[in-house]
């Protein structure tokens, strides 16, 4: 096991990517802190955390829900904290919260240009700060891994707020990567592709067209699944990426490379 008695935090845990990480990385022997944005009424991300880590308990692995709105730094310091009381430490912090609500630019207002940079981007670095913060104070040479996208270096017509939030996480990732590097601590990127997830699930499932375009583009003939970016995000997790520090893989089935 890779990852034996690694405490991981991992935001946005409860569906697509950040759930099948929490799986991935709990397999490998992780114990799991499995964040969650807290729900309106309808309970689903609360339910949603719950069944994840019921399935990464079933397997023998040890894992628990934690509810945290990462757009507050308040709620991700006593996270962080809870972590600290829970497992004793912190390893390893996967930034994965996201939105991507797609709107054409003209429409995008202050609003939900407000919220997307809130959760993208400050909740990244809230995140961020709080675990490199808890990480020197235990001498923990541990890892910062960012769920950013291939959007960052792309433009997108539907995403223009998100566009911007993710090439700023790059930028930040590099940044922080610097700070903390002097303590043996390294900070990567991943950049999803074009990946089947609750954000763009229904989009595409409207426009067949659409996705059929994404997969022409693709060399491999297939969009991604949220299991291929776990598996990107465990790399980094692992001792193997023990000296990459500051860099961006890009999983994507080669999309990004094809112009036509």
């Amino acid at each position: 096991m890779r990852l034996k008695n690694k405490v991981v935090i991992i935001t946005g845990g409860s569906r697509g990517i950040g759930k099948a990480t929490c799986i991935k990385l709990a397999r490998e022997g992780a114990k799991v802190v499995v964040n969650y944005a807290k729900d309106a009424d309808s309970g689903e991300f609360t339910n949603a955390a719950n069944d994840v880590v019921h399935e990464i308990v079933s397997n023998s692995s040890e894992a628990i829900a934690y509810e945290a709105d990462v757009t507050d730094k308040n709620a991700v310091d006593n996270m962080i904290d809870f972590t600290v009381k829970k497992f004793g430490h912190v390893d390893i912090l996967v930034a994965n919260a996201g939105i991507c609500p797609f709107k054409e630019f003209l429409e995008i207002d202050e609003a939900l240009l407000d919220r997307v940079i809130s959760v993208n981007l400050k909740g990244a670095f809230f995140c961020a700060q709080a675990a490199l913060k808890e990480m020197i104070n235990k001498q923990i040479q541990g890892r910062i891994i960012f769920t950013s996208s291939i959007s960052s270096i792309f433009g997108g017509e539907l995403q223009t707020h998100y566009c911007a939030t993710k090439g700023a996480v790059n930028q930040l990732m590099k940044s922080v990567a610097i700070a903390a590097g002097k303590h043996g601590i390294t900070v990567n990127a991943v950049l999803p592709g074009t990946v089947i997830t609750d954000i763009n699930r229904k989009e595409l499932a409207l426009n067949p067209e659409l996705k059929e375009y994404f997969i022409r583009r693709t060399p491999l003939g297939r969009l991604a699944t949220p299991e291929d970016i776990a598996n990107a995000i465990l790399f980094f997790a692992s001792d193997e990426a023990s000296c990459i520090s500051g860099t961006t893989l890009i999983v994507d089935g080669g999309m990004s490379i094809n112009l036509q």
